[in-house]
């Protein structure tokens, strides 16, 4: 196939998906299917303005004539890439345990602090999860250690000590069928309304009470966004 080719049949694939992603069910111009998408799909938003010249580049690569398409033009290979790589990215399984950081290391109220801590730095982590007979009591974080250390002793003390002296920082669950946008939308969201989203932890159903499967920080959140991009 040559260039053009390809870039057409990427275009035509990134417009059927876009209809899909609005729901619409007829034709509708692909300049309504962009600015309704990238409103509704992380991965259109992040690529609007690209999308928005491929498409004033498809309407140059093509011309009609007699009521036939007739390729004039031929884009470089760079361009032909990008925009298969977008259309691959629409099209491909984005749900959100793919991206998650899996299996979940836990620990228990009743873990001492000092092995708390030997946990995150082993697991090259800053952010534990607390569970008790399966439910879940609040995130651990490796400040909060920090700030319980310099006003406490020597002593042994519990995880649990730890969150009953702080503020539980916001946690989000998700069902484990959740698609990738939906975890960045929550942390947009919790940005947008001034709270502290520091992590979601994914679920069959989205329970506290389940075991957690995946979770994803508010520190993986750059690296999924230039996936994307």
């Amino acid at each position: 196939m040559s260039n053009a080719e390809r870039f057409l049949a990427a275009f035509a694939r990134i417009e059927k998906k876009m209809g899909e992603i609005c729901k619409e069910s007829s034709y509708k111009p692909f300049a309504q299917l962009l600015y309704r998408g990238a409103s509704v799909n992380k991965i259109v938003s992040l690529n609007q303005q690209t999308l928005r010249e491929y498409s004033e580049l498809r309407n140059a690569i093509v011309h009609e004539r007699g009521g036939n398409n007739e390729i004039i033009a031929e884009p470089c290979d760079s361009v032909t890439d990008s925009i298969e790589r977008i259309a691959d990215l629409l099209e491909q399984d984005n749900r959100i345990l793919q991206f998650a950081t899996a299996p979940v290391i836990t620990v228990g109220p009743h873990t001492e602090i000092e092995e708390a801590y030997r946990t995150m730095n082993d697991m090259n982590t800053s952010k534990l999860p607390v569970y008790e007979e399966g439910v879940y009591k609040g995130l651990l974080t490796l400040r909060e250690i920090a700030d319980w250390s310099m006003h406490h002793d020597e002593e042994k003390h519990l995880v649990n000590d730890i969150l009953a002296s702080v503020k539980n920082e916001k946690v989000l669950f998700l069902p484990r069928n959740s698609s990738i946008t939906s975890a960045i939308q929550g942390f947009e969201s919790s940005m947008n309304h001034g709270e502290s989203l520091l992590a979601i932890l994914i679920t069959d159903k989205g329970s506290l009470n389940e075991k957690p499967l995946g979770i994803i920080t508010v520190a993986d959140l750059p690296k999924i966004l230039k996936t994307f991009a």
